[in-house]
């Protein structure tokens, strides 16, 4: 129990360093100390089930995805979206991860547009990989026909209203998206107002 408590998200992995057999979570899952989450992934009963949790047991299933999109976008506080699906970038030659529950939109991502603008946050006492909020918000650009054109300029004007944007990094990353033209006339728009 103590180790639950301190790593927050517990996998039967974690347990094998330490000479504790897997059985040893089906017996506090029986006695009602541990709950599942997910397959493999336990975590103390006392906890809630909020983003933060979610989004720090998809990182131990998936260590490689990056939290992006609309999960982002409520990590940041920029707009806040339902818990699913929770949107998760891959490497584009990656497996697609095999989670049953909680459902994910897969955003599959190549060189710099996969690499850069990653931050980690520590959720749960798990390191979370999660975009910046300026490489998030030139991914919601670039994936607007599939999560809805209006979501990336709401989100674009929250986060400029909340001063949250450093705009040379945004037109940075806007490159590396290719969605610098794109962008550019929403950045006119909404920019020369707020001066």
């Amino acid at each position: 129990m103590a180790l639950a408590n301190r790593q927050g998200v517990l996998r039967p992995v974690d347990l094998a360093p330490l000479g504790i057999q897997a059985e040893v979570l089906r017996r506090l899952l029986a006695r009602g100390l541990i709950k599942k989450i997910g397959r493999g992934r336990y975590v103390p009963a006392g906890m809630r089930l909020d983003p933060p949790l979610v989004w720090a047991g998809v990182a131990r299933a998936v260590p490689n995805g990056v939290l992006c999109l609309r999960s982002a976008l409520t990590l940041h506080k920029v707009m806040s979206m339902p818990l699913e699906p929770v949107d998760l970038a891959i490497e584009r030659r990656a497996a697609r991860p095999r989670l049953a529950e909680p459902s994910l939109w897969i955003a599959r991502m190549g060189d710099a547009a996969f690499t850069e603008g990653v931050e980690v946050r520590v959720l749960h006492g798990v390191a979370v990989q999660v975009y910046s909020l300026e490489k998030t918000l030139a991914d919601v650009f670039k994936f607007r026909n599939k999560i809805g054109p209006h979501l990336a300029v709401d989100a674009l004007r929250a986060a400029l209203q909340r001063n949250q944007v450093h705009l040379d990094t945004l037109r940075h990353y806007a490159r590396i998206c290719r969605v610098e033209r794109i962008m550019q006339p929403y950045l006119d728009a909404l920019v020369t107002p707020l001066s």
